[in-house]
């Protein structure tokens, strides 16, 4: 009887959350950002919304609270209803790497959330002063080992998917180089010191790059990706020189609170990947140095479980710690 009780409840359970996810959304839908505006990120994620709003025929809409790497809102996703009007778009950097080097995050990847779609990926590029005399990862690396410490590279902070891109590399080519954390998102002031050559490398995002490539200071050496990208086809990735390399994750993607019913993640992740197929979509996105993906649930937590493991090896590896 207790059983059959018990059985009862689970199947009323599982006709509410497929009722919910067919009458899903019947109001405004927000989508809660740790992305700093105006970044290539911020601007994916935006496009997505707004495909979004038209789509599902409710406001989707776009709610910035910035700051601690997305760490405030990464936290104050996690306290909200778990009912598909609640979104994350959240950055890798935030829920992979972000607990490794932070010990006081304030949530848990695995607990307190639940994966939806990793939406884009944000590859980073390797990027080397012109006054070295080099043109390809190869030839960086071959000077690393010749001028051991004389290299440094640039980063938005310790830990941040710059810096251990960097520490990466280091670990890989078994080269010295050199990090010098920049304080907050400075990135334009990082490329400046590239174009001094008070650094000589960096790992930006593609469009950081593309106003200084005509000064002829910089050179674009490489791309951290698993293949090639469509903005630069004939430039290789790092791994084709150094195939022992770790590739520090550099994504985008959509989560909901913990307990998020399965047929609303699925609903929110299928009209996701419609919106990413949509050729002005796609368009605007290579733009800016950003390549779709819209893979599924299970995947993004196949993905998450993967990158975490890595990156945990990688940072005892590199003597990292939280704090």
């Amino acid at each position: 009887m207790a059983m059959r009780l018990v059985l009862a409840a689970v199947m009323g359970l599982g006709a509410a959350s497929a009722a919910h996810a067919q009458s899903y959304p019947d109001r405004t839908i927000r989508i809660i950002t740790g992305t700093q505006t105006g970044t290539s990120g911020d601007l994916a994620g935006r496009l997505i919304a707004q495909k979004l709003t038209a789509q599902m025929g409710q406001p989707v809409v776009f709610e910035t609270r910035a700051g601690a790497n997305g760490q405030i809102a990464a936290n104050y996703l996690k306290s909200q209803p778990a009912d598909g009007y609640n979104i994350l778009y959240v950055a890798s950097s935030t829920v992979v790497t972000g607990p490794l080097v932070t010990k006081d995050i304030g949530f848990d990847t695995f607990k307190d959330f639940t994966p939806i779609s990793v939406a884009v990926g944000a590859p980073l590029f390797l990027v080397a002063n012109s006054e070295l005399g080099v043109d390809t990862a190869t030839g960086l690396v071959e000077y690393a080992r010749k001028n051991p410490g004389k290299l440094a590279f640039g980063s938005v902070g310790r830990g941040s998917v710059f810096h251990l891109q960097g520490e990466a590399l280091k670990a890989a080519a078994g080269i010295d180089m050199l990090h010098v954390p920049y304080t907050g998102a400075n990135n334009a002031n990082i490329i400046g010191d590239l174009l001094a050559n008070r650094v000589q490398v960096y790992f930006p995002a593609y469009p950081a790059t593309l106003a200084a490539l005509p000064t002829g200071k910089i050179k674009l050496l490489g791309v951290f990706y698993d293949q090639r990208v469509k903005q630069r086809p004939d430039l290789p990735t790092v791994k084709e020189a150094i195939p022992s390399l770790i590739t520090v994750p550099s994504w985008f993607g959509f989560m909901g609170p913990t307990g998020l019913p399965k047929p609303i993640a699925e609903r929110f992740q299928a009209e996701v990947k419609k919106a990413l197929e949509d050729p002005e979509i796609t368009a605007k996105l290579e733009e800016v140095g950003i390549l779709p993906i819209g893979g599924t649930p299970d995947e993004m937590t196949r993905m998450l479980r993967t990158t975490t493991d890595d990156m945990t090896k990688l940072a005892r590896q590199i003597g990292i710690e939280p704090n």
